[in-house]
């Protein structure tokens, strides 16, 4: 059975009403899950826009909610020390009943970092820092005492209590590069990639197979999600409406459906829709999780749930 969730990004005006009302409507709607962006500021550069801090957000849907799984997309690992993230993670993953998932990353936004003197490494050592990070809170979840030498960090007869309802939390490791594909073949229980074609997917699940193979681990136990924005309308209008509300979010999003299909993002009628995501189910995708940036509008998840989402989770 495929899965459906939502995704918001919590640094372009996410207040705290929009995400409440969001997360009842994501609940009501039938979604699986709602997973909330990790940044300090708006991606664009707007020092003025509302930006959602991600765990105090996580930890207010653990009580808002009931059913949903709730998570991060992504966190990244320059942000905090694994340890105090393990501690959050499965504090917020007992007050839901065990409905956290954890999305981890290697970061990308530069200028946050400078802007707020958080180091950014190099790419290489950031993947470090994601693999010793990956690492750590499996073991620490494990209710065991540990000891750890990693790249960047090092733990040393390291305990932490409580921990996750069901002794870990799902990890989800974003990313497209060879080295990210690699820790994900290793340690992830679901590979998340985002933006892309078709193609693209084929080619970067082939790589992850490959490297499942040389870790002598089965492909099919990672789950393969995608992050996409969509666009969604019974008319022509009502597609165009909604591309300009995308764009007012991401203006570097394309301006009209060709373009928006031609760069591999779903968007149009529901049949539309379903045809473009059976395509990336017949490739291997088990999740979807749409990007929805119209915040003051719920009309297109809505309609979303009602006409694509029963038949994506029959495939």
């Amino acid at each position: 059975m495929v899965k459906v969730g939502i995704m918001l990004e919590s640094q372009e005006n996410l207040s705290w009403e929009r995400l409440f009302e969001l997360a009842n409507k994501v609940e009501e709607f039938g979604f699986e899950s709602l997973f909330l962006s990790d940044h300090l500021t708006s991606v664009k550069g707007n020092k003025q826009l509302e930006s959602m801090a991600l765990w105090p957000a996580l930890t207010a849907l653990s009580i808002h909610t009931t059913s949903i799984k709730i998570g991060s997309l992504v966190c990244s690992s320059t942000f905090r020390h694994p340890a105090q993230l393990a501690k959050m993670a499965a504090s917020v993953d007992q007050l839901s009943g065990g409905r956290l998932e954890i999305g981890l990353g290697a970061g990308w936004y530069k200028e946050e970092h400078d802007m707020f003197g958080v180091p950014f490494p190099s790419v290489h050592c950031r993947l470090e820092l994601l693999q010793d990070c990956v690492q750590i809170l499996k073991q620490l979840w494990s209710g065991k005492s540990i000891d750890f030498a990693g790249k960047h960090y090092q733990l040393v007869n390291a305990e932490m209590y409580p921990t996750p309802v069901d002794k870990s939390i799902p990890i989800i490791v974003g990313g497209m590069g060879n080295t990210t594909l690699k820790i994900a073949s290793m340690y992830a229980d679901e590979w998340n990639a985002y933006y892309i074609d078709v193609n693209t997917y084929v080619e970067k699940a082939r790589i992850l197979a490959d490297h499942c193979k040389d870790v002598e681990r089965n492909p099919d136990t990672i789950r393969h999600s995608l992050m996409t924005p969509y666009v969604i309308g019974q008319r022509d209008d009502d597609i165009q409406d909604h591309i300009d509300a995308n764009r007012a979010i991401f203006p570097s999003l394309p301006d009209n459906l060709s373009d928006w299909h031609a760069q591999g993002f779903v968007g149009g009628s529901p049949n539309q829709l379903i045809d473009q995501l059976s395509v990336f189910v017949e490739m291997g995708v088990n999740r979807f999780i749409f990007e929805h940036n119209d915040l003051d509008n719920v009309s297109h998840l809505e309609m979303l749930s009602q006409t694509v989402v029963p038949i994506i989770n029959s495939m």
